[in-house]
């Protein structure tokens, strides 16, 4: 995924989203200027640094709870007060030793978030409001094209999720009327019925791909958590990112699986499809089975119709879901506890090859009862990252993306989470 460099570029992009009412800005620190002095002694000062400052007095945005406790599972119940859905976050990138910068991410969140008018076939057809929280990291090979596009709003992912959740044609297998319609399918469940339009959102964007980059050799990974109206968190990974969830009692949930052309179910579909895996990548090319875009390996699949209809090609093709690479995605549905979920962890290869899961999560919160900040800890991530840096074993050598999301419970600061964090870390280690 790029060329090496023969010295880091440790340039740094921090982007500390804490949502303050004060006003957002911007520094930027080009090398040349290196001797300007930052306005706050305390701060840190990189090349890229984007700050967005918080006050103690900060009023968070409208923040919505989670479904009330009546509903059912088949409604998404909202106040109709709530107005934005906020979670704190950090996000942070680096482009290390490579010769390019192949990392995008996405953040949907507070006046940012999808708001989309879904039909609920499992509550009779009702049209619901309901409130997307998204937050995604693409890491892209073969050039910064693809993993670009998906971030991009107007045309990338948050398109496609929220043309998926507002045109679906599913219907409720508890209702008679859609089960004898054979053409429909039906979902017994609202958590099946969301994780499908997810899996759709994932489809069409490919799709938008190829009429871009149809003879291109881009891809990207993608690792994308969303959640549903505060309430409830789908992860939606495609590629070898991983998402993490850090909770109470030193609980690490495992929100996603990194697909590798060496396990054994992607290995089968590699093969079916007339593919090999060499080296333990695709074609002796591609380190992983599962992207966005990198076409030459999905010749077999129609992307037209007009492919499919026509006499004059004689080609058998395979349903996008069999190609030797995959768009399609794995998704993992975890119901919100915020009185004992924590914070999410979003990230690169780039990130996991230097940290296991459980490392992580200590780093993190090491650095939380010590007081630190998300900027600060995110910088310090990335940071020992680089350091790591081998050239025997490559580690440490790619770029590196992550975000840190928080996962507050409604209405509670930003100051409020970090003293309860500390608070409880330090009774977790017996501090006191």
């Amino acid at each position: 995924m790029g060329q090496l460099l023969s010295h880091p570029l440790t340039e740094k992009t921090i982007i500390y989203n804490s949502y303050s009412t004060e006003t957002h800005f911007q520094l930027q620190v080009p090398q040349q200027q290196e001797s300007l002095k930052p306005q706050n002694s305390g701060e840190r000062r990189h090349r890229h640094l984007h700050l967005r400052r918080h006050s103690h007095d900060t009023k968070p945005c409208d923040a919505a709870p989670s479904a009330s406790k009546g509903a059912n599972n088949s409604t998404l119940t909202l106040p109709k007060e709530a107005r934005h859905i906020q979670f704190y976050n950090c996000v942070g990138s680096m482009q290390g030793y490579r010769l390019t910068q192949e990392d995008s991410h996405l953040v949907a969140n507070c006046e940012s978030q999808l708001v989309v008018k879904f039909r609920n076939p499992l509550n009779d057809d009702v049209v619901e409001t309901i409130y997307l929280s998204v937050f995604g990291v693409f890491d892209g090979h073969g050039g910064d094209e693809c993993s670009q596009y998906l971030a991009t709003s107007e045309q990338g992912l948050l398109k496609w999720i929220k043309y998926s959740f507002e045109n679906h044609k599913y219907g409720s297998a508890l209702s008679k009327a859609d089960t004898n319609e054979s053409n429909v399918r039906c979902f017994k469940t609202l958590q099946g019925l969301i994780c499908q339009i997810l899996k759709d959102s994932f489809t069409l964007q490919d799709q938008d791909l190829h009429g871009h980059f149809a003879n291109a050799s881009c891809g990207s990974t993608a690792v994308v958590a969303v959640i549903v109206n505060g309430s409830t968190l789908y992860v939606v990974n495609c590629g070898d990112s991983r998402c993490i969830l850090s909770s109470k009692s030193k609980c690490i949930k495992t929100m996603s699986f990194d697909h590798k052309p060496q396990h054994i179910g992607e290995l089968i579909r590699i093969n079916d499809d007339g593919g090999t895996v060499s080296l333990g990548r695709v074609g002796g090319v591609l380190a992983l089975s599962r992207a966005f875009g990198d076409f030459q390996f999905k010749r077999s699949v129609a992307y037209k119709d007009s492919q499919l209809n026509n006499p004059v090609i004689n080609k058998k093709f395979v349903p996008w879901a069999e190609a030797q690479v995959t768009v399609e995605p794995d998704l993992l549905v975890h119901k919100i506890d915020y009185s004992r979920d924590e914070f999410l962890v979003l990230a690169c290869d780039g990130i996991w090859d230097i940290y296991t899961n459980k490392a992580l999560v200590q780093f993190i919160k090491y650095h939380l009862t010590l007081g630190s900040k998300l900027d600060d800890i995110v910088t310090k991530m990335l940071d020992h990252g680089i350091a790591r840096a081998d050239s025997n074993t490559g580690v440490g050598f790619d770029n590196m993306t992550v975000i840190v999301l928080i996962l507050n419970r409604p209405g509670e600061t930003l100051d409020q989470w970090y003293s309860k964090m500390k608070a409880r870390l330090e009774r977790e280690k017996g501090l006191f």
